[in-house]
């Protein structure tokens, strides 16, 4: 462990990196630190002992309402089509899922009328509950590591990466939940992306432990003895207008800020149609952005090895 100060003066209590092992940090922004070794950027309270497991309990316990709006659900189901497309143009088309992290429930819905044997995993008992009467499919209240080994063709991992303290042991975790040959999808924030200079990215959350850029990923996977398929960027339709608005809301903010939420009622409605228009006006940019590897989400596709050792 290393006592550092940042620019500001604030003291800050850092330890061995968690995907390298190095002690060589620097201040990069908004109170976050990168590893001079890997790159990878961390919140300092990802080296406070059980702190990612209590803001993660916080953020995502009783009160969280992940469908609390009709927008807010066409925006999970979008994304969760999305997703089920990477999965078929790499030659995926059914087999047993499990989603690890089920949120709204929204992918494994998606995943399930197109022809997956569906399963979740969460620690959130009152999430997992919901989820599962909901949708009616089985949802795990459990560590990864509770469950069977080599049991799914298919493990996804939608921005549930960011919000862990060891990404390297769950990871391995993953793998080995993965049938040989098994495909893991993953999902997470792109700090690489045009974006993520405003302090308004709509990734900097206090929930968020990880950042991770193309090169600190593939670094965390491979560490995990995972090998890749493909890495790559995608914008989404929203992230532009979301960052200006939160930007302009705390235009000297110095550290992550929470969500925005939605107001519900007409103005909801209002807000948006308006984030719809500026995702197309702004298309070309985010295309390109995408193309560049700058784009706000970070993907990539792994598998477990055949004639790996068991």
């Amino acid at each position: 462990m290393a006592l550092i100060m940042s620019p500001d003066r604030d003291s800050y209590i850092l330890g061995n990196c968690v995907v390298c092992g190095a002690v060589c940090w620097s201040y990069w922004r908004f109170g976050l630190w990168r590893c001079g070794s890997c790159g990878l950027v961390v919140d300092p309270a990802v080296f406070r002992p059980g702190a990612a497991q209590a803001v993660n309990e916080e953020a995502f316990g009783e009160d969280f309402n992940p469908e609390r709006s009709f927008w807010v659900r066409w925006f999970d189901n979008w994304k969760s089509r999305r997703y089920l497309a990477n999965l078929r143009r790499a030659g995926i088309a059914g087999g047993k899922l499990l989603e690890v992290g089920v949120g709204s429930g929204a992918f494994l819905r998606v995943a399930q009328k197109a022809g997956f044997e569906v399963e979740g995993c969460d620690l959130s008992s009152s999430l997992a509950a919901r989820v599962s009467r909901a949708t009616g499919v089985p949802v795990h209240c459990t560590s990864l590591d509770q469950l069977p080994e080599k049991a799914y063709d298919v493990v996804v991992m939608h921005h549930v990466l960011e919000h862990v303290s060891d990404p390297i042991a769950f990871l391995r975790a993953a793998r080995e939940r993965l049938k040989p040959g098994g495909v893991l999808h993953l999902a997470v924030p792109n700090l690489a992306c045009w974006q993520a200079s405003f302090a308004g990215w709509n990734s900097y959350e206090p929930y968020h432990m990880l950042y991770f850029e193309p090169a600190s990923l593939r670094r965390t996977v491979e560490a995990a003895c995972l090998h890749i398929l493909d890495v790559w960027t995608f914008d989404p339709f929203s992230v532009w207008f979301l960052v200006l608005m939160r930007t302009l809301r705390s235009p000297r903010s110095s550290s992550v800020s929470g969500g925005m939420g939605s107001s519900g009622g007409a103005l909801e409605h209002i807000y948006r149609i308006v984030m719809l228009a500026a995702g197309f006006v702004t298309w070309p940019l985010r295309w390109l952005a995408a193309q560049l590897g700058k784009g706000d989400e970070l993907l990539l596709l792994a598998t477990r090895s055949h004639d790996e050792p068991a």
